[in-house]
């Protein structure tokens, strides 16, 4: 290092702080309209975090196979790395004491204190309850999607992760392998927390497990590498499914009109055909119409990291990588429960008509589909086909004294490839099927299939790290980087409640000899979104033709993120 800065002459050090001055102008001059969801975040590498993930340029040592390749080039002999990720995640939802004015029109027939008065009088005990209304939702702690264990509850991230790498003597090649997670995100609710109905559990895995990797040194300046990453991909999700559609509303006039509570609009309609339930047994607008489980996987699906690394001076390193997208095509298992008021209402409906008809009516031997709604549980196969999308990133590293280093990166990502959750299953899901009649694109056949949409978009973003060289065994860093949200105003979800937001963080470098290195950093990151009621198409929406899925409609939803990241990695010669 002392040789590289002793090549230092001032004209060369001040044309690199005005470099770097006019570096960090333009990057803060970037309209960065979307940016990341998850980057980087899991990976567990001390240097990247300490340095807001500005390491293109700077690769972090084994890691560079995840970073840049090329920049395992740095690594000589036989070096080894192990290093330990823990976080806090946490999510809170609030919801809204009051509705819209166009909801309470939509529940109570009007927006009067007496039309809200007349509706509850004439409808059963609880048929307007709704327990989130007002309430305070708050994740218990982290969730993953693991190998031969699944969907998994944890109070906090915990993982021991690293690598190995191998040059030759005398050899301009580097060879190594590597441990890490480019996405592991997830979280848990407790049973009666009212934000389950957006998901009990719910967790995206996709982890890397071994990785070979090669890098070329070109040139005295120039390295080139690749990475074949081997991975697993797991996505689970636990979701108590409440839907206060404006179908359930009508269902409940035509139960009066069976019942004879009302006087029917017509000599002969629907009301004539369905049962006459008793109010303890009707369904209420906001009861649990049933629970979707569902755990799928692939333990074995490929990527590709590509980088280079050009050390164009000896003060300023230029840097690019691109990560090809990893197809995550999984497969598992599901089960349904039916909601008992609505499986109940099904039932009596089927012996209902089989009594008018004077037949017996079997609605699974006229539809496979229509059989499910009577069905207390139904299981089978799950498949979910995702794509982790394509990334690329673009830095320098800038010594600017002997002492400072300043690090840029600017980096893309096409999240636009999330547009929705397709999960298909091959016995079909009464409800779903209900949906398709309604929403047709997001359950697209029958009740073998639903779609969540998140309607993600491309992002650009931008990091910036600093490190200090205090002195010869200790180096201090400092990172900013900028993560406005990749998941426009219009599909704002409490689904992933990830908004605007910045990480800071703050890391340091002790070198223990010549072949040790300890490296830790802290990181912390928080958004809040804001949703009033009917904005968002997977949250709170009012439009009765989107059963797929708003389970809070009309409500407010203001949603509140935490993270807390704690990285730390020992490196060593064997």
């Amino acid at each position: 290092m002392a040789s590289r800065l002793s090549a230092f002459s001032k004209r060369e050090k001040w044309n690199s702080i005005g470099l770097g001055i006019f570096a960090i102008a333009s990057l803060f001059a970037v309209n960065s309209a979307q940016a990341v969801l998850t980057d980087n975040i899991t990976i567990g590498n001390a240097k990247a975090l300490g340095l807001g993930h500005a390491v293109t340029a700077d690769p972090p040592g084994i890691d560079s196979v995840h970073f840049n390749p090329a920049g395992l080039t740095r690594l000589e002999g036989r070096q080894q790395e192990i290093k330990v990720i823990s976080g806090f995640f946490n999510i809170e939802l609030e919801f809204g004491k009051d509705y819209t004015d166009s909801w309470e029109r939509r529940l109570y027939g009007g927006n009067t204190p007496e039309d809200k008065a007349n509706a509850i009088a004439s409808s059963p005990d609880g048929f307007f309850y709704d327990e989130s209304n007002g309430a305070t939702s708050e994740t218990e702690g982290a969730a993953l999607m693991l190998p031969f264990v699944g969907l998994t509850e944890i109070p906090v991230i915990l993982a021991p992760l690293g690598g190995a790498s191998y040059s030759p003597p005398d050899s301009k090649i580097t060879f190594a392998t590597n441990v890490y997670s480019p996405l592991m995100v997830g979280f848990n609710r407790a049973d009666d927390d009212p934000g389950r109905f957006m998901g009990e559990k719910l967790a995206f895995s996709l982890i890397t497990y071994f990785s070979p990797s090669v890098a070329v040194q070109v040139t005295d300046t120039l390295s080139i590498g690749a990475a074949i990453t081997f991975n697993y991909a797991g996505v689970g999700l636990d979701l108590a499914f409440r839907e206060p559609n404006f179908g359930l509303r009508w269902l409940e006039e035509l139960r009066k009109e069976s019942c004879g509570l009302t006087e029917p609009n017509v000599s002969l309609g629907f009301s004539d055909f369905l049962p006459c339930i008793d109010d303890d047994e009707s369904v209420l607008l906001y009861d649990t119409l049933g629970r979707l489980k569902f755990e799928v996987e692939n333990n074995l699906t490929f990527g590709m990291n590509l980088g280079v690394l050009w050390e164009a001076t000896p003060w300023l390193s230029l840097g690019a990588v691109y990560q090809a997208p990893v197809e995550m095509d999984m497969e598992g298992e599901f089960s349904w429960d039916q909601g008992d008021s609505l499986l109940n209402f099904f039932q009596q409906l089927e012996g209902s008509l089989s009594d008018q008809f004077g037949f017996p009516i079997d609605f699974a031997a006229i539809d496979p589909s229509l059989g499910a709604l009577v069905n207390p549980r139904t299981e089978g196969k799950a498949k979910v086909n995702m794509t982790m999308p394509a990334h690329m990133s673009f830095g320098f590293s800038l010594q600017v004294t002997p002492s400072l280093k300043i690090n840029m990166d600017y980096k893309f990502t096409e999240w636009s490839e999330w547009q929705e959750i397709p999960v298909e299953f091959d016995e079909p899901i009464g409800v779903i099927f209900l949906a398709s009649l309604l929403q047709p694109d997001a359950a697209p056949d029958g009740g073998y299939q639903v779609n969540f949409p998140l309607g993600l978009e491309d992002t650009w973003n931008f990091g910036l790290g600093v490190e200090y060289q205090w002195n010869d065994q200790w180096a201090f860093r400092m990172g900013y980087e900028d993560r406005p949200s990749s998941i426009p105003k219009k599909a704002r979800s409490p689904l992933l409640p990830i908004g605007d937001t910045t990480l800071y963080s703050f890391g340091a470098n002790y070198k223990l000899s010549p072949d040790e290195n300890l490296e830790f950093a802290i990181g912390t990151m928080s958004s809040e979104v804001h949703m009033p009621g009917d904005t968002s198409v997977l949250g709170n929406s009012e439009n009765y033709a989107l059963f797929i899925y708003n389970p809070y409609s009309g409500n407010d939803i203001t949603a509140k993120l935490d993270v807390l990241l704690l990285e730390m990695s020992y490196r060593t010669t064997w």
